[in-house]
């Protein structure tokens, strides 16, 4: 075949050898692990893997596959980097094959004589773009991709490059160079270059070189790597090995400003690592001194980092690995733990171990190193430093000359001068947890681990092992993880009689519980409440015991007649200190204990079950657990009900102020107003959402048990009518009473402020008020119902009755009836008289009144009463009568003028006239107006009789319709009745012969009225400017008949 044997269907097997291998080891292990509880160290076999056999078709970790691809010549060397691979075969050529697409296989020549190219160094950058030959002759060349030739590198002239350190930054970059990059000499010497494609045209590469270092010790540089500081990207650490040495440099360089051509960043570092190095030698014969460097994918937040974490470099006497670590390290300090040195492996055919043979090339995955013999490859666990794959290639006369690993997708490669082979590496850490496991490091095994079964049986190893060590906590944990029945570990727990480790393991085992499993949850949650309780009352009878010792005096304090030493002073302050540490020790863990249960509660609210939580708080006598629970549970009734059987009702009242509900509220205030009614009543002043007429029956028991100070009652009461404008009767109503009953006899002033301010929107009862007013003797209370109820003269007789003539006097102003004043006033005055007070002050009460003259009140007097003190109102009196006696006689004069002119209109109103042309027409029917009886308005409006009437009863409502015809029927019936009272032959003169013509004025004075009736009715106004016209405008053009008569049309017409 001319092409690699489509390299796609190595990739998708060795996908399907790893899903595989992971499931076959599992099944594997199950089958020996399943029924043990706990993990013996003999289970392990001295490599510290776990004896497991493998099934014939399991993949194994480590599989040597070759290439079936036909090299035209002998191969020189191979590099493969980002799925690609670049042979320099004899002939001086280069192939170059991307490995996705195989088929495509691009050849390219190097510009030297083709005989003369028998070894070079190849170096592929991490990209695959850029490769760099060099010659043990000292010559270079540079092939970028996509060039059909290599070119010369002028100035590498007498260079043999034997290391590169490519610079991580352009991996993932897409600029085309390599940017700056470090280069290893055959003569010990560092260079520092970029290189860079150029033009394709050149024949020639003139990229600039510079030396930056030389190696104290002048040896072939075997060996370089350099890797930035993962937290600060300035700073890096140079690698350089040699045969027998391993330099560490550490400093900074910028590599983002600087680049090769313009000056060597890495000189400066170099310079003064190599000044004073740090260095790791190797006693002995110089070794093969290759250096590989492992690196990982790391994501800090959303990006990802390549970053190296090991190394390994083969050495005479073993290869010496480590673990790279990157932290603040500065110049001279290492970056370097863990170092180790594994001797060679003898080959497996060998029995003599003196015959291990020196490897020609390594490499490193995360848990093995790879070695490169002539004849074999073979792989070191790093964990137990064991041969975990050895595999010899299949010629004898055939001789491997490399080794090369993709680092950016994890491949390996080796080839021969006439092959190439795939090292697969399949699961390779499918065992790694159990060697984890053999050396007791459990979270590194877990972590490892690749099913349940596997996790299982690392928790149950860590649990045996923590609970031989008697970490009973820890071991719960472990437990609780494990498939070990709950009853088995259970009863373990128990016989430590420590409630701490059961409590661990039963906390444990919870967070293991699916949601659904309810009862499971139920049960463990409550017993942990009853164990939680448990601690805490035993830590505070440790509490107890500790205060207890506090308060005893030691027996140094008893001897008071000594006098004390310094010792036993000493000894005192210590052990009460002591105590004291002891007792903020058990407090701190009680309060870790209370915070922990509340949380579990908290956590598990809906699983905890009510009745036995109240019953455990109460069994071990937790008052505040109790308390909490309820809380926590919205039970507030339940609190409140235990603050008040405890006598503690301040507390009850705090609950229903934060969280009572109004039937709470209604429930428990009639006890609570007795006991608290000051807190009670500063909580309902705080609740927007309650009726107070619901609270009135704890008021009214309050009121029955009366207390000193405030009515608090009446407090809320007017804190709901004046500041939450409560509307209801009731409450104003008891309100009112309150405030009788607690009202003093001579201040009313409270309840005359409620009974003025309310009573004009009547929002309580007035006779019910006036009731309890008569009934506890208020008597202004009741003089101002009385008035409020318009009983004037009972409110001025009960005000007269009291002797208040000021008040008698208020309410007498306020009847409208003007007659009822004045009777009101009389009745004052007469009291006055009667009561036999000065004339004086009667005659300024009638001054005051405006309603009352002196005549008014002189009846009253006795017959025989001076009439000094009043003799000047008399005169006062009389000259006001005779005033308005000249009023009264102007009045009547002006009366009889305005009579007489009335007269006069009236008689000129009757030679009023209208000239009209002998062509005038109707107004409605256009015909002259002298062929009918007609009418004529000042408006100079004209209209036949018989027009007019038609034109008005169209206007007219029917009520007016219907007397128009009533009246023409009227008028028609007397004209018939006096002609036939005409015709009547004369009769002879008898004694009723006057009787004829007295029936005849009759019909005409009937008649007469009936036209002037109508005349009324029909001439009242003009139809055409009087009020009928001007309130038609509001009236529909086409009325509701005529609308009835158009749709009766339209239907007519419709189809």
């Amino acid at each position: 075949m001319s092409l690699l044997d489509d390299y796609a269907d190595y990739q998708s097997s060795a996908r399907q050898h790893q899903q595989n291998g992971a499931q076959s080891s599992a099944a594997a292990f199950s089958s020996q692990q399943q029924d043990g509880l706990a993990l013996d160290v003999n289970e392990f076999d001295t490599d510290g893997y776990i004896a497991t056999t493998l099934e014939a078709e399991d993949a194994p970790v480590f599989s040597l596959d070759t290439v079936q691809f036909q090299v035209p010549n002998k191969i020189i060397s191979l590099a493969v980097s980002n799925d690609i691979l670049v042979l320099v075969i004899e002939g001086a050529k280069i192939l170059r094959i991307k490995l996705q697409e195989a088929h495509s296989i691009v050849e390219a020549s190097v510009p030297v004589n083709p005989t003369s190219l028998r070894a070079c160094n190849v170096f592929l950058d991490p990209s695959g773009r850029h490769l760099l030959l060099s010659t043990p002759q000292g010559e270079s060349f540079y092939y970028y991709e996509g060039w059909d030739a290599a070119k010369p590198l002028s100035r590498f002239k007498n260079m043999e490059v034997t290391a590169v350190a490519w610079n991580s930054s352009a991996w993932s970059s897409a600029t085309s160079s390599t940017r700056t990059i470090l280069l290893g000499t055959h003569d010990g010497k560092v260079y520092e270059t970029e290189l860079r494609p150029g033009s394709e045209k050149a024949k020639r590469s003139d990229i600039a070189v510079r030396c930056v270092a030389e190696l104290p010790v002048r040896e072939r540089v075997t060996g370089l790597a350099m890797e930035a500081f993962p937290a600060r990207r300035k700073h890096h650490l140079v690698l350089i090995t040699t045969g027998t040495r391993m330099y560490q440099i550490v400093g900074a360089a910028d590599l983002e400003s600087q680049t090769g051509d313009k000056s060597a960043v890495f000189e400066a570092m170099l310079r003064d690592g190599l000044a004073n190095p740090n260095f790791q030698e190797i006693p002995g014969m110089p070794g093969p001194g290759a250096l590989t460097v492992h690196h990982r994918e790391t994501r800090p937040g959303s990006r990802t980092h390549v970053v190296a974490t090991d190394f390994a470099w083969l050495t005479s006497m073993g290869v010496f690995f480590g673990r790279l670590t990157f932290g603040a390290q500065e110049a001279g300090d290492s970056v370097v733990e863990n170092a180790a040195l594994i001797p060679y492996p003898a080959p497996s055919s060998s029995t003599d171990v003196t015959s291990a043979e020196q490897p020609s090339s390594l490499a490193l995955t995360e848990f093995h190193i790879l070695l490169q013999y002539s004849d074999r490859v073979c792989a070191l666990n790093m964990l137990n430093s064991k041969v975990a794959y050895e595999q010899t290639i299949g010629s004898s006369d055939e001789t491997l000359q490399g080794l090369t690993v993709d680092e950016t997708k994890r491949t390996c490669w080796l080839y021969s001068p006439a092959n190439i082979y795939e090292l697969v590496v399949t699961d390779e850490d499918r065992d790694v947890w159990g060697i984890y496991l053999s050396r007791h490091q459990f979270d590194a095994a877990l972590e490892r681990c690749y099913n349940d079964m596997q996790r299982d049986t690392v928790l149950r190893a860590q649990a045996e092992h923590l609970f031989a060590a008697e970490d009973y906590v820890r071991s719960a944990e472990c437990f609780a993880r494990t498939s070990v029945s709950f009853e088995e570990a259970v009863l373990r727990f128990m016989e430590t009689k420590d409630n701490m480790v059961l409590r661990s393991y039963l906390m444990a085992k919870l967070k293991t519980l699916r949601k659904q499993d309810h009862t499971q949850i139920t049960l463990l949650v409550m017993w942990l409440v009853e164990i939680y309780l448990s601690i805490i009352g035993d830590i505070e009878a440790k509490l107890a015991s500790t205060g207890a010792a506090i308060a005893s005096p030691s027996a140094t304090q008893i001897n008071t007649t000594a006098e004390p030493t310094s010792s036993s002073s000493s000894a005192t302050n210590d052990s009460s200190e002591s105590v004291l540490s002891a007792k903020a020790s058990y407090s701190r863990e009680k309060s870790d204990m209370q915070k922990e249960l509340h949380a579990l509660v908290e956590e598990h609210k809906q699983a905890v079950d009510p009745k036995t939580t109240y019953q455990l708080a109460e069994s071990h006598g937790r008052r505040d657990f109790w308390l909490f629970y309820a809380s926590l549970r919205g039970d507030y009734e339940r609190i409140v009900e235990y603050w008040m059987e405890k006598e503690e009702c301040v507390q009850a009242i705090e609950v229903l102020g934060h969280y009572g509900t109004p039937e709470m509220f209604y429930k428990y205030s009639p006890a609570l107003m007795s006991a608290e009614p000051v807190a009670l009543v500063d909580v309902l002043m705080r609740q927007p959402n309650l009726t107070p007429n619901k609270l009135i029956p704890a008021f009214m028991r309050y009121g029955h048990e009366p207390s000193g100070g405030a009515n608090q009652s009446i407090r809320y009461l007017r804190f709901c009518i004046q500041k939450q404008m409560c509307r209801d009767p009731v409450v104003y109503n008891y309100y009112l009473t309150l405030l009788v009953k607690e009202s003093d006899t001579d201040d009313e002033s409270e309840l005359m402020s409620f009974l003025t301010t309310y009573g004009k929107d009547m929002l309580y009862d007035p006779d019910y008020a006036l009731r309890m007013c008569k009934r506890f003797r208020r008597i202004q209370s009741c003089v101002h119902l009385y008035s409020l109820l318009r009983l004037y003269e009972d409110a001025v007789e009960l005000s007269l009755k009291q002797g208040d003539i000021e008040l008698a006097q208020i309410h007498a102003e306020r009847p409208d009836d003007d007659k009822l004043c004045k009777r009101l006033w009389l009745k004052i005055a007469q009291h006055m008289i009667q009561a036999k007070q000065p004339a004086s002050e009667v005659m300024e009460l009638v001054r005051r009144s405006d309603r009352l003259g002196v005549e008014d009140i002189l009846p009253f007097f006795p017959d025989f009463t001076r009439v000094d003190d009043f003799k000047d109102d008399i005169c006062v009196a009389l000259e006001d009568y005779e005033l308005q006696i000249q009023d009264l006689r102007g009045e009547m004069d002006e009366a009889t003028r305005t009579a007489e002119a009335m007269q006069r209109d009236m008689s000129s109103l009757k030679n009023r006239f209208a000239i009209l042309s002998t062509k005038e027409t109707c107004q409605v029917c256009s015909q002259p107006l002298w062929l009918r009886q007609f009418y004529v308005f000042p408006c100079q409006h004209s209209f036949h009789s018989d027009c007019l009437t038609r034109r008005v009863v169209g206007s007219c409502n029917r009520v007016q319709r219907r007397r128009i015809q009533e009246l023409q029927a009227q008028i028609v019936e007397i004209t018939k009745q006096r002609r036939q009272l005409r015709l009547t032959p004369l009769m002879s003169k008898t004694k009723g012969a006057g009787k004829p013509t007295e029936n005849d004025e009759q019909l005409e004075q009937q008649q007469r009225r009936a036209k002037q009736q109508l005349d009324a009715l029909v001439a009242g106004e003009c139809v055409l400017c009087g009020e009928v016209m001007i309130k038609s405008i509001a009236e529909p053009f086409i009325s509701m008949d005529q609308t009835a008569i158009s749709a009766g049309a339209d239907d007519a017409w419709s189809i």
